[in-house]
């Protein structure tokens, strides 16, 4: 039984890395969590990736509707990926809890850099504007600023953890309440039947396409599992 169960989870793994959804029309404002008209903060779905064999950390952040950069209406949207770092002790800013580093990006200029903030005191290190295509923003951090760097000069960013936190004014959207979300493998590159190419699938798969299987399968490795359980303690009797 113990068995089973052990191929079940290690067969469910890859779907718990999937990009993670996130209901449209979910923003709420961030002072009192009621409902706000500006859905500008929208978020539909966030890809966390380790690439560059575990050295960098990617995310891709889909909104429902396309970014206005410069944001032209009062404070500009803000992206805040929270991050913890597992081999240091979490911090608590306002309301946020569990992190101890910040990757921001405030949508004034389209070549405004990203801010890499180490929370307790330890400062902040900008890195490279994001690259903003319709609604999606993707955002690149090496392993050595987000995390430090290692005596062999790399840092795997493999043991960060993730949430998401975007702001515009009053309205927020969340995806995960703390970090503990984990980034994954990019997709291998496959023949693209489209162009006739090849592409690589890490940024370009839709998150239907994971999350609809993804549960289906999970339903069903669940069923299997209880129903094998249940014929083993009958065989036992």
């Amino acid at each position: 039984m113990r068995r089973l169960a052990a191929a079940a989870l290690v067969l469910a793994t890859p779907l718990l890395l999937a990009a993670t959804p996130d209901r449209t029309g979910d923003v709420t404002s961030c002072s009192d969590g009621g409902p706000v008209r500006d859905r500008s903060a929208d978020v539909v779905s966030v890809d966390g990736l380790a690439e560059e064999l575990d050295t960098s950390a990617a995310w891709r952040i889909t909104f429902a509707s396309p970014l206005a950069v410069p944001d032209p209406d009062g404070a500009p949207l803000r992206i805040d990926v929270l991050v913890r770092d597992p081999d240091l002790p979490p911090a608590t800013v306002g309301d946020e809890r569990g992190m101890n580093r910040i990757v921001r990006w405030d949508a004034t200029a389209p070549e405004r850099p990203v801010d890499i903030v180490w929370l307790g005191g330890q400062g902040h290190t900008p890195f490279k504007p994001p690259e903003i295509s319709g609604r999606t923003v993707e955002i690149r951090v090496p392993g050595r600023i987000l995390l430090g760097e290692a005596p062999n000069g790399s840092e795997s960013v493999r043991r960060a953890r993730w949430s998401v936190l975007v702001r515009d004014g009053d309205a927020c959207d969340r995806v995960g309440d703390r970090p503990v979300f984990r980034l994954r493998e990019p997709a291998s590159v496959a023949p693209s039947t489209e162009t006739g190419g090849y592409t690589t699938d890490g940024f370009a798969s839709s998150t239907r396409s994971w999350v609809a299987p993804g549960l289906f399968v999970g339903a069903i490795l669940a069923v299997v599992v209880l129903a094998l359980s249940v014929v083993l303690r009958r065989r036992s009797f």
